[in-house]
């Protein structure tokens, strides 16, 4: 396998995803979709959100969750048999601009969930820059891989709107730019031959990526409450409002 340059990764790219192409409404898009909830799966995606959120579940017995960039719905899986284990029953709310990943993610969840639980998700369409919730609509706000699709302002704006309908805070689950991480997903996604969305996204992705400093200046732009930055395996950060005792 020939490696690929060494990339920059002094500063975030700014070059879009194909998954940014919402013209792509084909098969490349569903098997990028079902490719990446696999990589989740593979690179323990899931548990830094776990990590976050896990003690929070278990203290209460009922919370409404929504979950910005929902994507194809694989967080909402996770999340909803995540609460059921603990205890706590979800309400969850998922929410993307693509109308045709919405339509994905509406399909995914009626297969994989059961009814008692498909009946406490339901999945928009809508803009995260400007979530058409009201203040305090939603007890807590999520994002995993999605705050990297936005740079300036506009990943300002969306901070500032997860913490506006978040009674309690929002959880952001994002990428570390890091070669290690640049090169393993381009690695593993060759070896195990994903779709090209994904070959050509996942290092993208990598090197839209954080570093812990600018996290903490997206944060203070977006003028949050302390936040607490923490790294987690793989190569990813977590950025949370959440009290301890939220």
């Amino acid at each position: 396998m020939i490696l690929p340059p060494r990339p920059d990764l002094s500063t975030r790219l700014e070059t879009e995803e194909w998954m940014d192409d919402f013209s792509i409404t084909d098969a490349r898009l569903a098997r990028a979709l079902r490719d990446l909830r696999r990589i989740n799966r593979l690179l323990g995606g899931y548990r830094a959100t776990d990590h976050v959120l896990d003690p929070i579940l278990k203290r209460h017995d009922r919370l409404r969750l929504l979950d910005v960039g929902c994507g194809s719905g694989d967080h909402l899986l996770h999340l909803a048999r995540r609460g059921e284990r603990f205890g706590c029953t979800l309400d969850l709310i998922g929410i993307d601009a693509n109308p045709v990943t919405v339509g994905h993610a509406r399909a995914y969840l009626d297969r994989q969930l059961s009814p008692s639980l498909r009946a406490r998700v339901r999945v928009e369409i809508g803009d995260a820059r400007a979530l058409p919730y009201d203040a305090g609509a939603v007890d807590l706000t999520h994002a995993a891989l999605f705050l990297h699709h936005f740079h300036g302002p506009s990943a300002v704006q969306v901070l500032s709107e997860m913490q506006r309908v978040a009674r309690h805070g929002l959880l952001v689950n994002d990428l570390h730019r890091h070669l290690l991480a640049y090169a393993g997903i381009w690695g593993l996604s060759r070896a195990l031959g994903l779709a090209p969305m994904v070959q050509h996204d996942g290092p993208v992705s990598v090197r839209r990526g954080f570093w812990r400093a600018e996290l903490h200046t997206l944060a203070r732009a977006a003028q949050l409450p302390p936040a607490s930055i923490r790294w987690h395996w793989a190569f990813r950060w977590t950025l949370s409002t959440l009290a301890p005792n939220s």
